[in-house]
């Protein structure tokens, strides 16, 4: 690979799998990382998402299952405090939160957490999400998105409704050269939507037991060895 097409490539920042990913993602693409509930994909976009704001990025968390509370909590067990990049005039992310107000309509946002008042909207979440990036990019060069999870759409609306969505929004991310991860549910996915909703995709991860298989466009498949740890993911390549 030529050196300027290295530097221009988002790296993950998570050991190991840079290198399976031939040097990080190309701004402007769409990862979907495939798994079954807590094999650890949740964990690994947590650290993406960290990793970014600690490298001078922006990031935009969207939650469809949790509490924007819950994220903090999960991402703090870890080391990862996201409470420094929350303050001043430059704020570095925005949590978006389609859970909480299914339980508490009153929750109002803050600078840092937008709130919708159901994953099944998806106008009122589109909303947010482009109102996030448009303060975040008007501060910061890069910006990373994960969407967790898009599984959760799926199972309450129109699974049409939800590819559509999800077009939408790596075409929204790919104009300001984002990268955008989407975690989906292999086992809570019918196989003839799994394959409509990877045909999207530029980079396809798969987590299956301590094993990681990454596919790219183009690219022969690579694997490794998945673990988590005490201070996040460890990837191991191997043959």
């Amino acid at each position: 690979m030529p050196e300027s097409e290295k530097d221009n490539r988002v790296q993950i920042g998570i050991q190991g799998l840079d290198e399976l990913l031939d040097h990080g993602l190309r701004p402007g693409s769409l990862c979907i990382i495939v798994g079954e509930p807590l094999c650890g994909k949740e964990i690994l976009v947590k650290e993406f998402f960290y990793k970014g704001l600690e490298g001078g990025e922006s990031g935009i968390y969207i939650t469809t299952n949790n509490f924007a509370e819950d994220i903090y909590n999960e991402m703090g067990e870890f080391g990862w405090d996201l409470s420094k990049y929350g303050k001043g005039e430059k704020v570095a992310y925005k949590i978006i939160d389609a859970y909480s107000q299914t339980v508490n309509p009153n929750v109002e946002d803050t600078s840092t957490v937008l709130y919708v008042p159901a994953a099944t909207d998806l106008a009122g979440l589109s909303s947010k999400i482009v109102e996030a990036i448009t303060t975040l990019t008007g501060n910061f060069e890069k910006l990373r998105v994960v969407l967790d999870s898009l599984s959760s759409i799926i199972t309450f609306i129109n699974p049409s409704a939800a590819i559509r969505f999800l077009s939408f929004l790596k075409a929204r991310i790919r104009i300001v050269k984002g990268v955008f991860i989407s975690l989906l549910e292999s086992e809570l996915t019918e196989k003839t939507i799994m394959v409509q909703i990877l045909q999207l995709a530029d980079v396809i991860m798969e987590i299956q037991g301590n094993e990681i298989h990454v596919r790219h466009r183009g690219k022969a498949s690579t694997k490794g060895e998945f673990k988590i740890i005490g201070k996040g993911i460890e990837i191991t390549p191997t043959k």
